[in-house]
């Protein structure tokens, strides 16, 4: 996931190279729910811009998740875009430092070495792609609250909840109000 974009900087802007995401190279999940469950891939395609390399393609991340309802472990593949621009801190012909963007910390630099690491990009953008809740399969039935068995594998023998009778008069709107739906 690191790539040498030495003789992309001196090429003329507009030019562009095609790279793939190698298995070799591994991924920081800190401040990720979950683990690798494999190895990252993807396609990126690097361009060569008037300000520095901007990365474009598609990259997936095999995660093992945990089912927010049930509480099991799963697979999935977490396929995202990848946009991000790198900007150069070292000129390529001279040498000579460069001036980096205004705000570095929402840009990526290319190290003196005229490598890109797009690592921390992935990292940034599966954060974004995460599913806010987790779950194996759209239908999941979770737990019971009461046993806390899965109701995936079948109903449990817990009787019902009481219901707080001081919530009573609503259940009777609520009961009134599907009746006249019905109707």
């Amino acid at each position: 996931m690191i790539f040498n974009v030495a003789q992309l900087l001196k090429a003329p802007v507009g030019t562009s190279y095609d790279v793939a995401l190698d298995d070799e190279d591994k991924l920081d999940l800190q401040d990720v729910e979950g683990e690798l469950a494999g190895p990252v891939a993807g396609q990126l395609r690097l361009h060569r811009t008037n300000q520095g390399v901007f990365a474009s393609g598609t990259v997936t991340v095999p995660m093992r998740l945990t089912c927010t309802r049930c509480l099991k472990e799963f697979d999935t593949d977490i396929t995202f875009p990848l946009h991000e621009e790198f900007y150069p801190t070292i000129d390529v012909v001279t040498g000579a430092p460069v001036a980096t963007p205004d705000d570095p910390e929402l840009s990526f630099p290319i190290n003196r070495r005229h490598e890109i690491d797009t690592r921390e990009a992935i990292r940034q953008n599966l954060l974004l792609a995460m599913p806010m809740r987790a779950l194996h399969s759209e239908d999941c039935a979770g737990l019971c609250s009461q046993c806390g068995k899965d109701l995936n594998e079948g109903p449990c023998d817990c009787k019902p909840e009481v219901v707080d009778e001081r919530f009573a008069a609503l259940r009777e709107l609520l009961n009134g109000a599907s009746a006249t739906e019905a109707d």
